[in-house]
């Protein structure tokens, strides 16, 4: 068993043209490089502002034939992606409902805006009944003939949104989620999900989603959901490698059983604290799921908790242990080498993790349900050290030993400030529609039950 958790939402970028697509393929472009930032000493002004600029990103970098938001922007060199993912689709939804949501838009805008991104899905090539993970704005054919399983459960987690929000959407969606069994992609084996299917290749991938940690634990949820995954294989998915396997810590803990599944609660230690690892200690492997499952109210002793301490050690490594003067690292643009995966190492099960090199802005923006007092003066730090804001908000990442500035916007990383900042100013609006799901109380009572770190 290998665990792999990043090439299901950004492994392809490399692989995809971003030539003959420009600003003039978009409803909007920015006219300036950099803006004012917000100057409110009020946290929730300043935050709400953040959102303002945040949700002109989805507004303007839409292709106008079909709605669907690029993956990014280059401000440096004006040049726009011509391709996206089904994630940045699925967020692209929610951040209009967010925007909705704010006052920013009305319902009859927002609606209209999500329609016209049904109206092209309905029209996309499929199997067995998922969209593929990358597909090419000029053609609007899948870039290549890969299912990803990570992506699918933030599309279809997205719809299922979309259609609690708008009734008169909600057959349109429904049909899409109807086709799509999750259980085709799991491997009943090793009760793990499949990194995904190579059409191509007619073969599933030979890796799993097997962390616990993990932004793919969407699937887990949307599975439990769907009736797809039973809720008491949450045991089977590993809160470290096996100890036999090389990683980055030896892990500690004990065995322990739940619902007949034995299992090793495992952790690892950052100076006092114990801490489940991620994939490669970026803080959006931790994060992103509590975007729709309020899982540090549902789980205060179990993974909620968990995130909490992921937090705690970034902030403590990146300011103490690196003397960097902000914190909140993930996978980025880095400002001279493109896209990079970055994170804390010591609680990132690979051996040596992810490079803590690149500080993101989405990264400290989606620990606002844990630290928002420690997020409001990392952010007000960024913005007056580095030259950081633009039209659509805070550009992608920023290099902490050079100052520079990675002047681009990402679809994935805009998406995620948007939809975090929905829930924090907005009582956790996202995360309860989630809630209001039909098989929802499976996963409350399971994330209720659990405990982390005995």
């Amino acid at each position: 068993m290998l665990i792999l958790i990043l090439t299901g939402i950004i492994g392809c970028n490399s692989t995809l043209s971003r030539k003959k697509f420009t600003s003039q393929n978009l409803k909007g472009f920015p006219t300036q490089i950099y803006k004012e930032s917000p100057d409110s000493s009020e946290p929730e002004e300043f935050l709400r502002a953040i959102a303002g600029d945040t949700w002109k990103y989805f507004r303007d970098a839409i292709d106008q034939k079909s709605g669907f938001v690029v993956d990014k922007v280059w401000l440096k060199s004006e040049e726009v992606a011509d391709y996206t993912s089904i994630t940045n689709i699925g967020l692209q939804m929610l951040s209009t409902i967010s925007a909705m949501d704010f006052g920013f838009i009305d319902s009859i805008t927002a609606e209209d805006n999500i329609r016209q991104v049904l109206t092209s899905l309905k029209h996309l090539p499929k199997y067995n009944g998922f969209f593929y993970n990358w597909y090419d704005l000029k053609t609007l054919k899948e870039s290549r003939c890969y299912i990803s399983t990570v992506d699918a459960g933030w599309l279809y987690s997205s719809l299922a949104i979309v259609a609690m929000t708008f009734p008169d959407l909600a057959q349109t969606c429904n049909i899409m989620i109807d086709q799509a069994d999750f259980s085709w992609l799991y491997d009943d084996t090793l009760h793990h999900f499949y990194l995904g299917y190579d059409v191509a290749e007619q073969r599933f991938a030979p890796y799993h989603y097997g962390l616990l940690c993990s932004e793919s634990r969407i699937c887990l949820y949307w599975g439990m959901i769907r009736g797809d995954v039973e809720p008491e294989y949450w045991y089977y998915q590993e809160r470290t490698l096996p100890a036999n396997y090389e990683q980055e810590q030896k892990p500690q803990g004990n065995w322990e059983e739940q619902s007949g599944i034995r299992y090793f609660d495992g952790y690892y230690q950052y100076k006092d604290l114990k801490i489940v690892p991620s994939w490669g200690g970026a803080l959006f492997e931790f994060l992103m799921p509590g975007m729709l499952v309020n899982e540090r109210e549902l789980a205060p002793l179990g993974i909620g908790g968990n995130n909490c301490r992921a937090v705690e050690v970034h902030i403590d490594y990146a300011l103490n242990k690196m003397g960097y003067p902000v914190w909140g690292m993930s996978p980025s643009t880095n400002p001279k080498r493109g896209y990079g995966e970055y994170g804390v190492p010591l609680i990132g099960s690979r051996i040596g993790g992810y490079s803590p090199a690149i500080v993101s802005p989405h990264a400290s923006i989606l620990a606002l349900p844990y630290a928002p007092e420690a997020v409001y003066l990392n952010l007000k730090t960024m913005l007056a050290k580095y030259d950081i804001y633009g039209e659509y908000g805070f550009y992608d990442s920023l290099d902490p030993e050079t100052g520079e500035v990675g002047r681009a916007f990402l679809a994935l990383d805009q998406g995620m400030i948007m939809v975090t900042l929905n829930n924090y100013l907005n009582n956790n609006k996202m995360a309860r529609r989630f809630e209001c799901l039909d098989g929802f109380e499976k996963i409350k009572n399971l994330l209720t039950a659990d405990e982390f770190c005995k």
